[in-house]
């Protein structure tokens, strides 16, 4: 749904179904930006984080889950995350975010 609506918005977005999937993708691809959950069975975001900042470390990656704290806002920060969405979130609330990371220097 994240990533037809991005589509829909005019960006190139692909869905992965797992989070070993989406790190095969961010080894293979060209992945400009990461959006991805913190909890997921495989691989989770915190990994897909620390993935992505070694394999490049300007790419934003936007961290969503559903279980926010304060400490965990602040562990995503603290290991590079761009930015850290609770859910439920509006899409529009994403795409000012991906908006953002665009332009970040």
């Amino acid at each position: 749904m994240i990533a037809d609506h991005l589509c829909d918005r005019g960006y190139e977005a692909t869905a992965t179904s797992s989070g070993e999937e989406a790190l095969r993708a961010l080894r293979t691809r060209g992945v400009d930006v990461l959006v991805t959950d913190l909890r997921m069975p495989d691989v989770d975001g915190f990994d897909l984080l620390s993935a992505s900042v070694e394999l490049d470390p300007s790419r934003a990656v936007i961290l969503m889950t559903g279980y926010g704290t304060l400490n965990t806002a602040l562990e995503a920060t603290r290991r590079g995350a761009f930015q850290f969405l609770t859910k439920p979130f509006r899409l529009d609330a994403l795409v000012r975010v991906l908006e953002q990371a665009q332009h970040r220097g």
